[in-house]
C-alpha cells in the first residue's frame, strides 16, 4: 500500500480503533438479506436433490414390477 492507501485507511477508524463510519442497522439488513438469499438458495438446491432421488427410486420400482 501507498502512503495515501495508508492514511484513508487510517481515516476510516476512530482513535480508539472503532471504525467511524459504521451503520449497525445496515449491517443486520445486509447479514439478513444475505442469509435470507442463501437459505433459499440452499433449500431449493436440497429440494431438487430430493427430487432426482425420488425419480431415481421411482424407475428402479417401474423396472422391478414389470
Amino acid at each position: 500500500m501507498t502512503g495515501k492507501e495508508v492514511i484513508r485507511a487510517a481515516q476510516m477508524f476512530t482513535k480508539n480503533g472503532a471504525a467511524s463510519r459504521t451503520s449497525v442497522v445496515k449491517e443486520i439488513v445486509i447479514g439478513s438479506a444475505l442469509g435470507l438469499g442463501f437459505g433459499l438458495w440452499w433449500q431449493r438446491y436440497h429440494w431438487a436433490e430430493d427430487a432426482k432421488w425420488e425419480a431415481y427410486y421411482k424407475s428402479l420400482e417401474e423396472k422391478n414390477s414389470s
